[in-house]
């Protein structure tokens, strides 16, 4: 599936701060969870701070088991929507925008997915590795079951359906390359 020229609903918080991420994102065009997987983790509530990039992330509890994030940064601010999610031995985080907003017909409410992990009172975030997926695009080395593109703003989708994600996402390690730098936020307030 192919969906070039579409534009995708992800602040910018994805791309320049809570990813840590080389300035392009890797999406994918549906969750990379099952509702099986869905844990929700008290633990995150509260308010983050990462004092490097200017960064203030509030985790609030939401609808369900999702979570409500806002973010605040010099440049941007706004809310997205959560699901924390176990594959494989590790927790990851699916971002995508605030639900209940609708963005129009012609936006596609995309995910980005981190893995993250609560040590003592720091928040540790791990994006995936732009660049990692940006060599494995252009050399065709990706696995093809995430079946990735290249977006009209540079962007890497991965068309994948859930399954295919969520069973990809299992098979990585701790130390995987495809998950770029640990980003650490220190707990400002308790939830």
């Amino acid at each position: 599936m192919t969906v070039l020229g579409s534009r995708f609903a992800v602040p910018g918080l994805l791309a320049s701060c809570l990813l840590a991420s080389s300035g392009c994102l890797v999406l994918g065009l549906d969750r990379f969870y099952d509702e099986l997987s869905l844990t929700f983790d008290g633990r995150l509530l509260g308010t983050w701070r990462n004092d490097d990039d200017d960064i203030t992330v509030t985790i609030e509890r939401s609808d369900w088991r999702a979570y409500r994030v806002k973010y605040e940064q010099t440049v941007e601010a706004g809310v997205l929507t959560a699901y924390l999610f176990r594959a494989g031995a590790q927790s990851f985080v699916d971002l995508t925008p605030q639900r209940g907003r609708d963005f129009g017909s012609f936006v596609i409410p995309a995910h980005a997915v981190v893995r993250i992990a609560v040590v003592d009172e720091e928040l540790r975030v791990s994006p995936l590795s732009y660049d990692w997926f940006d060599v494995g695009l252009r050399d065709r080395s990706l696995p093809a079951v995430l079946e990735a593109v290249r977006a009209e703003r540079e962007q890497i989708l991965l068309s994948a359906g859930r399954k295919a994600l969520e069973g990809w996402l299992s098979g990585r390690g701790a130390d995987d390359p495809a998950f770029g730098p640990v980003m650490v936020f220190r707990r400002r307030s308790p939830p």
